[in-house]
Formats: C-alpha cells, sequence, structure tokens
C-alpha cells in the first residue's frame, strides 16, 4: 500500500514537471538526451572512482528519465521514435556504468561480475522487446531497471566509504538476479506463445 501511494505522489509531481516544462516550450526529446549526458557523466565519474559524484549524476539521470515522458504526455507529443529514444537511451547509459567498472580503481577486481551484469541484463531485455514485438508480454520477473539502480547506488555509497566488497556483491547480485529474470521472461513468453497459432 506504501508504495502504491509513493508511486501516486511520483507519478503526480513528474505529471507536474512534465507541464511546467512543456509549457516553456521543452521537447521532450531533449530531457531524454540529458538522461544520455548525465548517465555518461556518471560513467566517468565511476571509471575515476568519484563515487559522490557519480551517485549525484545517476540519480539527476533518473530524474530526466522519469520527467521525459511526463513532457511529452503532458504536450500530447508522444511518439514511437520518443519511446524508441527513451529505451535505447536508457540501455546505453546503464551499458557505460557497467563498462566503468572495469576501471574502477578498487582492491576488488570488478571486471567478471561487471561484464555478467551487463550481459544478462541486455538478454533479459532482448527477450522481453522480442516477445512483445511477437505478440507476447514485456517486462516483470525478479531485477528490473529500478532495483538494478538501486543496487548500482548502494554498491557506489559503500565503494565511497571504503568498502568495495559491497559493490562486488552487488554486482554480483544483479548479474544473477537479472539472470533469472532473463529466465521468467523466456518462461512466460514461451507459454503465451506456445499457444498462439
Amino acid at each position: 500500500m506504501l508504495t502504491d501511494q509513493l508511486r501516486k505522489l511520483l507519478s503526480g509531481l513528474t505529471t507536474s514537471i512534465g507541464k511546467t516544462l512543456g509549457g516553456i516550450g521543452i521537447h521532450a526529446n531533449f530531457v531524454t538526451f540529458l538522461v544520455l549526458v548525465f548517465g555518461f557523466w556518471a560513467a566517468y565519474y565511476i571509471s575515476i572512482g568519484e563515487y559522490g559524484l557519480a551517485i549525484l549524476m545517476i540519480l539527476i539521470s533518473g530524474i530526466c528519465d522519469g520527467i521525459d515522458g511526463a513532457v511529452a504526455k503532458a504536450n500530447q507529443k508522444e511518439t514511437k521514435f520518443g519511446a524508441l529514444l527513451d529505451s535505447t537511451t536508457d540501455k546505453v547509459t546503464e551499458i557505460s556504468w557497467y563498462l566503468a567498472f572495469i576501471l574502477v580503481p578498487s582492491t576488488v577486481n570488478l571486471i567478471i561480475p561487471s561484464f555478467l551484469a551487463c550481459s544478462a541484463f541486455m538478454v533479459a531485455s532482448y527477450i522481453s522487446k522480442h516477445a512483445k514485438a511477437d505478440g507476447g508480454k514485456s517486462g516483470g520477473g525478479l531485477m528490473e531497471r529500478k532495483e538494478r539502480l538501486i543496487l548500482i547506488i548502494i554498491g557506489l555509497l559503500s565503494a565511497s566509504n571504503g568498502k568495495p566488497d559491497i559493490l562486488f556483491w552487488c554486482l554480483w547480485i544483479i548479474a544473477i538476479g537479472s539472470t533469472i529474470t532473463a529466465w521468467q521472461r523466456f518462461y512466460k513468453n514461451y507459454k503465451i506463445l506456445s499457444e498462439m497459432k
């Protein structure tokens, strides 16, 4: 119940911001572009070990990601290209973070969990998009974008406080959780698509 109330509150807030930004002529695709800018900025800060600034950039990127759709809806300018741009931007920024983790000056080796986390979340995403295109259902599962972002932020907070091993395990949780999510989406759509003629 608390999460439903929070979702309604955030939805009302993003709608209000969307109307305000749209009212002054800001286009939704520009806000989506800012998701990419701040996302890449976060990746840069991750790669040099500036975890606090990386978290700030991730949060700003996430806020922009929540607002771009609201701007489009408020101005009744939702387009298929806008949806494609939004989806692509989300994936590209998240990939950049996993690549940045490989360069992190850390006492623990983040290469393997970063690579596996990136690969698993992309497979889960591909299954979702492909299934939807064929009449199945997209999304769902144990580890979606919001859960991954929370774990990344927890990991970065821990690393900034001298505990890079927690970041290591957060990446492993993302990798394993995304693998389970890929299987859940595959199996769900296997049942749906198998019943179609």
